[in-house]
């Protein structure tokens, strides 16, 4: 979660395929990414307006929420229609794009070997004892 804050899934995504994962793949992700959002925002509408329009226990069985999943389903592929078109028309060609190019410098470097020296520290030094004996000085 923290390197998604940080980079971007842009940035990932960019660095996915620098790394030699199929491109298909980098933009399938970043398309879910994307529209996961759009589509759970659907879904919860078609929910509201089907517990709206069931009073008490009425249409909870099977066949409304089947059809709920077929008109999400539709409504789905509608809408990525719409969005193809209008990527389309924006000049979208599949290719990932950053705003400043991606170069590993000074600051990346001594950034990787600070967490390699901790993480270094943490694997042969037993902490907990080591603070344990900190804090109660020396009395364990």
């Amino acid at each position: 979660m923290l390197l998604l804050a940080v980079t971007g899934l842009n940035g990932i995504a960019a660095a996915m395929e620098r790394l030699g994962v199929p491109k298909i793949f980098t933009m399938q992700l970043l398309f879910l990414y994307r529209y996961i959002f759009v589509l759970a925002e659907e879904a919860l509408r078609l929910t509201r307006a089907r517990a709206l329009r069931s009073f008490g226990k009425k249409g909870s069985g099977f066949r409304p929420y089947a059809s709920l999943l077929a008109h999400l389903l539709l409504r789905t592929l509608d809408r990525a229609e719409r969005i193809h078109q209008a990527m389309l028309s924006r000049g979208f060609d599949g290719v990932v794009r950053l705003r400043r190019p991606m170069r590993f410098g000074l600051r990346d470097t001594l950034f990787l070997l600070t967490w390699a020296a901790v993480f270094a520290v943490m694997r042969f030094v037993h902490l907990p004892r080591l603070l344990g004996t900190l804090v109660t000085g020396g009395q364990m």
